[in-house]
């Protein structure tokens, strides 16, 4: 029971968190893929979740900002 309010007590740190991470829309992609990261679970090599979660979001943020069109101006 006790888990159950601590989690309730948190909902509006976790909303407020995501409305701020997923504000800017060119950074929106990364923000899901290290968010689904790190709440996954996933441990390769004795590594937990929260380090491929930035790992990967810092890969999709470079991915996405080198490789996406630049604006030309005339």
């Amino acid at each position: 029971m006790v888990v159950t309010i601590a989690g309730l007590a948190l909902l509006g740190t976790i909303s407020s968190s995501l409305s701020t991470a997923l504000a800017h829309e060119a950074e929106r992609i990364p923000a899901i893929i290290t968010l689904i990261t790190t709440t996954s679970g996933v441990v390769m090599w004795g590594i937990g979740s929260a380090f491929w979660g930035l790992i990967l979001g810092t890969m999709a943020l470079l991915i996405q900002r080198y490789l996406s069109p630049k604006p030309t101006y005339y």
